[in-house]
């Protein structure tokens, strides 16, 4: 095991847990259940992975998933909003 592995393992169950809140933020319960669904299988299927460089290239493939569901959910939210007030006039 090498040095970085607590540290290495407190990012990737952050940035887990991050993305798992994320997905409340998405609009719809189908986009929320997606993240999340996507999230999970991700973190299983590479969880067996002990390569650090693998495992570097994967947390910051996570955060930058995790950006990417930020500003969509920020999008789509506003999206849905603009929507949803047009129908109304």
């Amino acid at each position: 095991m090498y040095s970085g592995t607590l540290s290495t393992r407190s990012r990737a169950l952050s940035l887990y847990r991050k993305l798992l809140r994320s997905a409340m933020k998405m609009p719809t319960p189908n986009r929320q259940n997606y993240v999340i669904r996507k999230t999970r299988e991700e973190y299983r299927a590479n969880k067996s992975i002990s390569d650090p460089e693998q495992i570097e290239f994967l947390i910051r493939l996570a955060d930058t998933n995790l950006d990417t569901v930020l500003v969509q959910a920020e999008h789509l939210t506003k999206l849905f909003n603009d929507n949803s007030k047009n129908t109304d006039l």
